[in-house]
């Protein structure tokens, strides 16, 4: 009989061990972990410095290596046991599924994607959830934390790893989690973090382009973002601005949804009360909820759409929006903001664009700041291996014939300076960071945050 890859690898490390009882803490996942007496497994073929890693976990006493069938191992000076696994990062899901005995099996399993508003939705909806289901856990997994809602701790990435994937899912499941909410990033489901799952739900947001310098282009990033779509099994809600898109899946039932700034129940734009009205008319159509005084309660998330008043009649809007169809969103509301107030307010915008990262928005974020603002300080975002000074300054081009800007690249500074014209009846909209806690220069990390610094000064 046939192995199965599962069965290869359980019988490879039973070997190793003379045991038949192995579990996840047999296994590791990077070089840089406790290696002493593990299993260590690498699902990529050929990254970079593939070799060296594989020399410092034997140097640090792995027991085994389980590697990509296309790995080289010509510069391995050891006897430490290998097993080669064609195509490892496509299957690799299915044996940490089959090794945490399948810990989302019985709950709801929902996916969200989109180009803005995915966290958002993520948090809003386990807030809705909450209250529709209140003996219901739920389980999220979102760039603002991992966890049983609303105790979540920090992660580093959106999508995480698949070990650490699976590791939060068998912690929810052992604090008895029936909801699972996944935030599903383009670059996540590209790189088959989330390979083998079997999603009930689906939500797509909406689509614009981003992460093109990872995608190469922006048909790369719709499809990578439609993986989602066709891992479905039973709705698929949809914006309804995408209507026409051609999706690859005939099991799951599509349900468009509309989300725009006309509002009935919730004063927050970014709350997809058309989503949550259509997603309790399927879950809790039974329920007898006041399903608009619930939306009508829902609470911001940090730094989206974020408003900090300060003692001196100061108004902060801080927003996360990095890209430029959010950007745009953000800009308009603030704008109506001030348009409808009694007293002549005016609006300025603090803004910057990251280094490394889909450079032509920066022109089309200075034209739409210099749209809508009546003042603007460009700053710094996080550079990454970019000079700021240049990222600013390509930014404030489209500004020269607009003289009612200045360019202060340290951020903090550019706050500072804004805070002169809040205590003068401007709203300032601060965009690009959110909740973020560092601004990320070359190699160097500053710690900073833009709502913890704002209350600093106004509070």
């Amino acid at each position: 009989m046939k192995l199965s890859d599962n069965e290869k690898i359980i019988d490879f490390v039973s070997d190793i061990y003379k045991k038949n009882n192995i579990s996840y803490q047999n296994f590791i996942f990077s070089s840089k972990d406790s290696c002493k007496e593990k299993i260590l497994i690498l699902k990529y073929g050929n990254s970079k410095n593939q070799q060296q890693y594989i020399n410092d976990a034997i140097a640090k006493g792995i027991r085994g290596l389980v590697i990509d069938g296309k790995t080289s191992i010509g510069n391995i000076k050891s006897n430490v046991p290998i097993l080669k696994i064609s195509n490892l990062n496509k299957k690799l899901n299915a044996f940490l599924d089959h090794l945490y005995s399948y810990p989302t099996r019985d709950m709801l399993k929902i996916g969200v994607t989109g180009t803005n508003g995915k966290t958002s939705t993520c948090h809003f909806l386990a807030q809705f959830l909450s209250k529709l289901f209140p003996r219901k856990n739920i389980g999220l997994i979102t760039s603002e934390g991992n966890g049983i809602y609303p105790k979540l701790s920090s992660t580093m990435r959106t999508t995480p790893e698949n070990h650490l994937l699976y590791w939060e899912y068998h912690k929810m499941r052992q604090k008895n989690v029936k909801i699972l909410i996944v935030e599903c990033s383009s670059q996540g489901l590209h790189q088959g973090r989330l390979n083998s799952h079997s999603f009930d739900v689906s939500i797509l947001t909406n689509l614009d382009g981003d992460h093109i310098d990872y995608h190469k282009n922006y048909e790369n990033y719709v499809q990578s973002k439609l993986l989602l779509l066709q891992m479905t099994t039973k709705y698929m809600f949809i914006n309804k601005s995408l209507n026409t898109l051609k999706i690859l899946n005939n099991n799951a039932k599509k349900i468009l949804y509309r989300h725009d700034s006309d509002s009935k129940y919730s004063k927050n734009p970014l709350v997809p009360e058309d989503l949550f009205i259509k997603f309790a008319k399927v879950f809790a159509s039974d329920r007898k909820k006041n399903v608009g005084n619930i939306i009508s309660k829902l609470k911001s998330i940090q730094g989206r759409y974020h408003f900090v008043y300060g003692k001196k009649r100061e108004i902060y809007l801080i927003d996360y929006a990095h890209t430029s169809s959010s950007f745009l969103d953000i800009c308009k509301h603030a704008k109506k903001i001030v348009s409808s107030s009694l007293c002549n307010m005016r609006l300025l915008i603090i803004f910057g664009c990251g280094g490394d990262r889909d450079k032509e928005k920066r022109i089309t974020m200075a034209n739409y700041a210099m749209k809508y603002a009546d003042y603007i300080i460009v700053t710094d975002d996080n550079p990454r291996s970019e000079d700021p000074i240049k990222i600013t300054n390509q930014i404030s081009k489209s500004l020269t014939e607009k003289y009612n800007y200045e360019i202060i690249n340290n951020r903090k500074s550019a706050i500072r300076r804004s805070l002169d014209f809040a205590r003068s009846n401007y709203l300032i909209l601060l965009l690009g960071k959110g909740n973020e806690p560092k601004i990320i220069y070359k190699d160097k990390e500053i710690y900073h945050n833009d709502i913890k610094y704002v209350e600093s000064l106004i509070k």
